[in-house]
């Protein structure tokens, strides 16, 4: 319900055209022991950090002014330390000591993505661009994540995200309290072919 502010980050629902989401994902390396969770609907990137330890390996994007935002992840895998056994889960959880951790990315910039705003979004920003708001914690139990579109950074260019479209369905209106919106990359690495965003 888009009345209710219930954050879930960004869940890819189709590619720009109508042709569907087909599970169309790219396995990135997390490197061993990289500290910070990810959460299932997270925007992540490279690492680009000078003198960075985690340079060549994916990382978690702040969810405001991502600066090399790659794509959305969506779980991952990695051989468990302490049981030896391959594990797949919804979210990683930070200091996995692994030398096989995958992270399952969706990077096609013309997926699309459903995601809530943690405010309300009129249909004259219909068009706009947006940047993402960090509202909760990710969920450990879900493994969702707790970002939102950021309702107040709705801007006419500059930011990450752009507003394509409203939620259509029972419980989802324009303008709601918490609307539900959909949205697509506006500043990708892969599709500017860039060595940084800013």
């Amino acid at each position: 319900m888009s009345t209710t502010s219930a954050p879930r980050g960004l869940k890819p629902i189709g590619l720009l055209g109508g042709m569907p989401f087909a599970g169309s994902t790219m396995e990135i390396s997390i490197k061993s022991g990289y500290a910070t969770a990810i959460f299932n609907g997270d925007v992540v990137g490279y690492a680009d950090v000078t003198n960075s330890t985690d340079d060549g390996h994916l990382v978690r994007e702040s969810a405001a002014g991502e600066v090399n935002p790659i794509g959305v992840f969506l779980g991952c895998s990695y051989t468990d330390p302490n049981t030896g056994q391959p594990t797949h889960r919804q979210y990683y959880p930070g200091g996995i000591v692994a030398d096989d951790i995958k992270a399952v990315v969706s990077i096609n910039p013309m997926t699309l993505y459903e995601v809530q705003a943690d405010g309300a979004i009129a249909q004259t920003l219909l068009g706009q661009t947006i940047d993402m708001a960090q509202t909760a914690s990710g969920n450990t139990t879900t493994g969702n994540s707790g970002i939102q579109a950021g309702a107040s950074t709705a801007a006419i260019t500059g930011k990450c995200w752009r507003i394509v479209d409203f939620v259509d369905r029972p419980g989802s209106s324009v303008g709601d309290a918490y609307t539900d919106i959909i949205v697509m990359m506006n500043q990708s690495e892969h599709a500017l072919m860039a060595a940084a965003i800013t």
